[in-house]
């Protein structure tokens, strides 16, 4: 059983990698922490107590930073929507509460469960970076780093930098030189699992066959991102953020190159940007290049029913 805590700004595939997690065998949530990101903090934090509620995922949420360490904040309503998770409709009355600060949440729980605890980032890293800032022990207590962010090749928000990054590329530099264990699920490898309409209408068909709830809020998601992906970058939508869960599922999906990753801070052109040092078979930061897709969606599928 690998236990975690997710660490999200939802957004659509955020909540693809909660509805990932949820239905997943073995995995253990100990609780969700909203950020900034796609969506303003009070969007995010919304978006997980909405989410959770109407899936009856028992976890408590948390809420984390509200802005980036130095830069001025951007969002992605382009692309997420106004509220940062337009499509589904949510049938229950919103409930739920906020069980308070997601930093001191992720250091406590870390540092009584040492070596347990998988902190997974699918959005900015600034609340990962706070909490190194805040206990440095965390290094040496967490089980591993698994993120959605960075790429090799060419970026998604610039030419250099891919959005989760770009967002915080100050957060960013203090994870990727922290020592942790780190897990980096960039665009070279989530551009490779990509919802086109021949998997789009797998699921609609076994929504037919076999409908959940948790299925259709999958397919009302994907509806609307699909329509924006399409009509402001002219591609089907990538499983961006579910690459983390998928790893934890079944770390066999994926294809691994050990190499330092050092983050770009003062460059005009380059702002953002992850640059990847020299291969190192003793680097602690392993970069999917490779991922199993048919594999990738089969465990998608399972984990919805």
């Amino acid at each position: 059983m690998e236990r975690l805590i997710l660490d999200c700004d939802t957004g659509q595939d955020d909540a693809v990698a909660i509805l990932m997690a949820n239905g997943a065998k073995n995995l253990k949530i100990e609780g969700i922490v909203a950020v900034a990101g796609n969506a303003t903090l009070e969007n995010t934090l919304e978006n997980n107590l909405k989410l959770t509620e109407e899936i009856n995922l028992d976890v408590p949420v948390y809420k984390g930073c509200s802005s980036p360490l130095i830069r001025k904040q951007i969002i992605a309503e382009g692309i997420h929507g106004k509220t940062g998770y337009d499509g589904p409709v949510f049938q229950k009355k919103r409930n739920k509460q906020c069980m308070g600060d997601g930093i001191d949440f992720i250091i406590n729980t870390i540092m009584e469960n040492p070596g347990e605890i998988n902190l997974v980032a699918t959005g900015p890293l600034t609340d990962i970076a706070m909490v190194i800032k805040k206990e440095p022990k965390i290094i040496d207590n967490v089980k591993r780093i698994v993120l959605m962010g960075g790429a090799l090749m060419q970026g998604n928000i610039t030419p250099s930098a891919e959005f989760n990054i770009y967002a915080d590329p100050e957060a960013a530099k203090i994870v990727f030189n922290s020592g942790a264990e780190i897990y980096m699920m960039g665009l070279d490898v989530t551009h490779q699992v990509l919802l086109n309409k021949e998997n789009f209408n797998r699921f609609e068909r076994e929504q037919e066959e076999n409908p959940t709830r948790v299925r259709e809020i999958f397919i009302e998601g994907m509806r609307a991102y699909t329509k924006t992906c399409v009509a402001e970058i002219h591609e089907y939508p990538a499983m961006h953020d579910p690459c983390c869960i998928a790893y934890l599922i079944d770390p066999s999906l994926f294809t691994f190159q050990s190499r330092d990753i050092d983050v770009e801070t003062k460059g005009e052109l380059t702002y953002g940007k992850t640059v990847g040092l020299w291969p190192n078979i003793n680097s602690k930061t392993h970069v999917g290049i490779g991922i199993d897709a048919d594999r990738f969606f089969d465990i998608l599928s399972d984990t919805l029913s």
